[in-house]
């Protein structure tokens, strides 16, 4: 296998030092002659040469790339947010590297470490694990970003998201002033701070004399279906059914058409996200809309416009909003 042009070969075919070509590829053109500048830059086009980002990295401390780890690289509304980051970077001359850490701490652990290896100029964890490690790196370093899971207890580091209490307290008030009857509230796990803020203010925008049943599971349609599946077997009554997201909503959905329920007759359904495909295959769910494509221009900001270091960790809360259709 041929190997891959160096500096020294790019000094050798335009007649300079190796010193002349570093500065020209490390932004100190200015204090190279015209006529050398030509010439390296036709030797580099000819070989083609491109500068080692990792050796870059290594004299900087940091590179040019900015490492995101999403909990679900499936869910839409998650690859969502990751091209608007990646998209609002580009626009600085940086790159994003996407890794899936899959709800699996150790899986995440794995991939900061890696991360440290890149010298990734920042880190967002969409949807981050509390480990001892992550814990660790946020003691010593500045440059974690935390997207739509708040930074654990004692961690102190920016977020970009919304206010999920908020938004949950809203489709409670919602509920309670249409009289809706048989609430159910199926969140995700309970242990991330966007599922137990969700909930806590769906009951209590409901308020206390309202009785709700509730359920856990993962953020996906399986985990929906399952749900659905074991609470329409219980009892043939019509339920009103909020979901910690859109995926599990679509997995309720199935298992109602399962048992030929009716919307919104038999079923209030309610869910959070409004990723892009309701718009195409869910036109009927109601549902809290987060604006995906306005996170990549906040965390491009945090990662890139400079930060009094003295200062609190910046929080920047993104707007929601209800979109009522068929289904509630």
């Amino acid at each position: 296998m041929k190997k891959p042009p160096t500096v020294r070969d790019v000094a050798r075919l335009s007649g300079v030092s190796t010193a002349t070509v570093s500065r020209y590829f490390s932004g100190k053109a200015a204090a190279i002659a015209p006529d050398t500048l030509e010439s390296v830059r036709n030797a580099a086009e000819a070989l083609g040469y491109t500068p080692s980002e990792i050796g870059r990295s290594l004299r900087l401390s940091r590179s040019r790339v900015v490492v995101m780890l999403v909990p679900d690289a499936t869910n839409h509304f998650t690859a969502d947010v990751a091209a608007s980051v990646e998209r609002a970077l580009k626009e600085y001359g940086l790159s994003m590297v996407l890794a899936n850490a899959a709800e699996d701490p150790k899986q995440q652990d794995r991939l900061l470490t890696d991360a440290l290896g890149l010298r990734a100029r920042a880190i967002i964890l969409q949807g981050a694990i509390d480990t001892p490690q992550l814990r660790e790196m946020a003691g010593r370093q500045n440059n974690l970003i935390f997207v739509n899971r708040r930074p654990a207890e004692g961690v102190s580091a920016p977020y970009v998201g919304i206010d999920n209490y908020a938004a949950g307290h809203d489709v409670g008030r919602y509920f309670r002033e249409r009289e809706y009857e048989n609430c159910v509230a199926i969140s995700g796990p309970r242990e991330f701070s966007g599922s137990s803020e969700r909930l806590q203010g769906f009951l209590d925008g409901l308020g206390r004399q309202t009785t709700v049943r509730h359920f856990e599971t993962a953020f996906t349609m399986e985990g929906g279906y399952e749900v659905g599946r074991k609470l329409f077997s219980q009892e043939r009554t019509r339920f009103s059914v909020f979901c910690g997201n859109d995926m599990i909503a679509y997995g309720v959905h199935r298992a109602a058409i399962e048992r030929q329920m009716r919307f919104p007759d038999d079923l209030v359904l309610f869910g959070f996200d409004d990723n892009r495909l309701n718009e195409w295959l869910a036109p009927w769910l109601s549902t809290v809309k987060v604006p995906a494509f306005d996170y990549g221009p906040a965390i491009a900001s945090l990662v890139c416009e400079p930060r009094d270091p003295s200062e609190d960790a910046a929080n920047i809360i993104l707007p929601f909003e209800l979109k009522l259709r068929d289904s509630a």
